[in-house]
């Protein structure tokens, strides 16, 4: 999966940058990350393309980026927000428990993900069917 994010310099003279959380990724054409999956996508015609791509989005790529454009010594920023999904998963789940009645109990379930998840519980009935999501069992 790659993300491209567009951005076009309007003349010949505009010089172009891309910072993510005011690091410097590329400035011109001069790369000053360290990480191999990101590249520009240039090219030329009515506007001059320059691009942000990063191959393999991952969770840590979240953020904000700014495409900066200098011309005649105004820098003009456009801002974007990469925000990466990340599918919810159970991490941490009580096991099995046997209990004798009027006992209390506490089941644990812990999951991750972004957006973060919301959990409820469900209690199933003896006939297989769920019932409405619990926030307390009696």
């Amino acid at each position: 999966v790659s993300c491209p994010s567009r951005c076009y310099l309007l003349d010949g003279i505009s010089k172009g940058a891309w910072l993510n959380r005011s690091s410097i990724i590329f400035a011109g054409n001069d790369k000053w990350s360290v990480d191999p999956r990101v590249s520009i996508v240039s090219s030329v015609g009515d506007k001059h393309e320059y691009s942000l791509q990063i191959q393999k989005v991952d969770v840590s790529d979240d953020g904000q980026y700014t495409c900066s454009i200098q011309s005649e010594r105004n820098p003009r920023p456009k801002l974007l927000n990469l925000i990466v999904k990340v599918p919810p998963k159970i991490y941490d789940i009580s096991s099995d428990i046997t209990v004798n009645e009027g006992i209390n109990v506490s089941l644990i379930c812990t999951a991750s993900g972004k957006p973060e998840p919301s959990i409820s519980w469900r209690h199933i009935t003896p006939s297989g069917e769920f019932t409405s999501p619990l926030t307390h069992l009696c």
